[in-house]
């Protein structure tokens, strides 16, 4: 029977298109749409589906995540779990009436920030009606330092502000954790080569199972910074996660690859490999797109394989044969999974109708 995290609930936000700010594209509703699927995964984090609410583009207004917000506060229990996750445009105002810190619905007007934003005290007491002891808020939006449209090269790969001393407010009191996509003056990054943000693509492998295994099925709050704070400046020095918190608490935030432990772990891995009808076709699939092997572009240790443990053939075709072989009979290291192989490949090839095909079955 399969696990559940039963206490977890989550409103998710992803806008990418505005109505007067410079479009996003559609990294912040993949965002969105893959940690929603993720925390909802009966093989990942668990939370039941009737507990998950997300908002896209036109859908995520101002009033729609209030709205989503408020659900929470009426829903949510003092035993549950509850994850806030935004992906979007940003804003601080520095000067004048409008001061503040603002998340950016579609029809946000910087003429008009307090009617057209949430701002982050408004926010703050939003969230403090929420009666959950563990709260996760997750902010995918950059620190640009100013609430000026960002001019030149850079527009194109960045987020807009949210930051600062107003994320103070919204950590207060027992079990209130923000986890910021960067520090203060950093960009939070749209790489060309991921599916989605720098941050929420770490922020998946994180949810997917890289973060540090306590032997308990769980992953934990803290556990998941620390994962990220080592792995988002080793891909890009530019950018920082930011902790705010004033708990010490290093709650449960979901489960850990299904709540299975590392001998179910083992046995799952088998059954994923042997439900692919026809293995020759995955390997046939990987030699196409990766034809130096596991070890090329690094698609092995990005899907959290072990290096060490592969047996490198004289083709790439030969290295796949290994590799797959003994992903099947459950090693390639702690990590690794053929789902967590293909999901990697995906964020290269997401547009392949076979790797498609392929990640269904697994």
């Amino acid at each position: 029977m399969s696990k559940t995290f039963q206490s977890g609930r989550a409103l998710v936000i992803g806008v990418g298109e505005y109505d007067s700010l410079s479009p996003l594209g559609l990294a912040p509703v993949y965002d969105a749409d893959d940690v929603a699927d993720l925390l909802t995964g009966a093989n990942y984090c668990g939370y039941p589906a009737e507990n998950m609410q997300v908002l896209r583009n036109a859908d995520a207004s101002r009033t729609a995540i209030i709205d989503g917000l408020k659900r929470l506060a009426a829903d949510a229990r003092a035993g549950d779990t509850v994850v806030v996750y935004f992906s979007g445009h940003g804003a601080q105002r520095l000067s004048g009436p409008d001061i503040g810190t603002y998340l950016c619905p579609p029809e946000f007007d910087s003429c008009r920030p307090r009617e057209t934003g949430i701002e982050a005290e408004e926010l703050s007491e939003l969230l403090k009606q929420i009666p959950a002891e563990r709260l996760l808020v997750l902010v995918d939006a950059c620190h640009s330092g100013a609430a000026a449209r960002i001019k030149g090269p850079a527009e194109d790969i960045t987020k807009w502000a949210f930051g600062g001393p107003k994320l103070e407010a919204l950590a207060q009191g027992k079990g209130r954790v923000i986890l910021s996509a960067s520090a203060a003056q950093e960009y939070s990054l749209i790489l060309g080569r991921h599916r989605n943000s720098l941050f929420t693509h770490f922020l998946l492998k994180g949810l997917q199972g890289a973060v540090g295994d306590r032997s308990d099925g769980l992953i934990r709050v803290l556990d998941l910074f620390h994962y990220l704070a080592e792995e988002i400046p080793t891909a890009h020095s530019a950018q920082n996660p930011v902790l705010t918190t004033h708990t010490q608490d290093n709650f449960p935030v979901a489960l850990r690859k299904g709540g299975r432990l590392k001998s179910e772990e083992d046995t799952a891995a088998v059954a994923s490999a042997e439900s692919i009808a026809s293995p020759r076709e995955l390997e046939d699939l990987l030699v196409a797109l990766y034809p130096q092997g596991p070890l090329d572009r690094e698609i092995w240790s990005r899907a959290g394989g072990e290096v060490a443990t592969l047996s490198i053939g004289n083709t790439g075709r030969a290295a796949w044969h290994g590799a797959l072989r003994l992903l099947a009979q459950g090693g390639g290291g702690a990590n690794i999974t053929m789902r967590s192989l293909l999901t990697e490949a995906s964020s290269e090839y997401g547009a392949n109708a076979d790797l498609r095909r392929f990640l269904g079955a697994a």
